[in-house]
């Protein structure tokens, strides 16, 4: 594939997953990805706790906001990789565009409740969750794999670091 990569982290209310996600993704990718985040109905807002999290570990969220997918539909996405918890009954957005698509499975920290230490906890493992996928994905060959191998590697990224959690 030809670098960087241009990566959409979707979910359905991009206020958390999709935001870290975004974050990581261009703060780790060193070039080789220029990522994004969207919604298929955008609550409005970002989600102080994904903020917080991203703070903690000083990585840089820019100016993130919750936003339609609907606002990247003519940018030049290569991947759309989908960030929805299906194993815990959650919708997951089908993005039509013609990139390449991947499913990276990750609980929603949003709908935990608890105390704050409870809830600072699920955006920690959050945080993780995805900052090993990326990682994962960023020691793989992008700039010579063919697009189908690419969405093999990062299926096998979701299952072999899914078992392990």
């Amino acid at each position: 594939m030809e670098l960087p990569i241009r990566v959409v982290f979707l979910c359905t209310g991009n206020s958390c997953r999709s935001i870290i996600a975004e974050s990581l993704a261009n703060q780790l990718g060193g070039g080789k990805l220029v990522a994004f985040s969207a919604g298929s109905f955008p609550t409005g807002s970002v989600n102080p706790g994904a903020l917080a999290v991203l703070a903690r570990h000083q990585v840089p969220a820019g100016n993130p906001r919750s936003k339609s997918w609907d606002e990247l539909a003519d940018d030049n996405i290569h991947l759309a990789i989908t960030v929805c918890d299906a194993a815990a009954g959650e919708a997951c957005p089908v993005w039509m565009g013609s990139s390449l698509r991947a499913h990276w499975g990750v609980a929603d920290p949003a709908h935990v409740e608890g105390d704050a230490d409870t809830i600072a906890r699920a955006f920690e493992r959050t945080f993780d969750e995805m900052k090993q996928r990326i990682e994962a994905m960023l020691t793989l060959p992008l700039e010579s794999m063919q697009p189908t191998d690419l969405v093999a590697a990062l299926a096998d990224i979701q299952r072999r670091l899914e078992t392990s959690e």
